[in-house]
């Protein structure tokens, strides 16, 4: 039988609800460095298809 209270499951529960956080701030930031760099790369791949003269 599992006894919460004195440094038990809120101590886990803590320590997960924490690393939750980190996950979900890394994946926006991830997802926003994806976003910013398909919009550079698209840029990119159009200026490269214009015509130089």
């Amino acid at each position: 039988m599992a006894v919460s209270g004195v440094g038990g499951t809120q101590t886990s529960d803590n320590s997960i609800q924490k690393m939750t956080d980190a996950f979900d701030k890394a994946i926006d930031k991830s997802a926003k460095i994806t976003e910013i760099t398909t919009e550079k790369k698209v840029a990119l791949d159009a200026a490269k298809q214009r015509p130089n003269g």
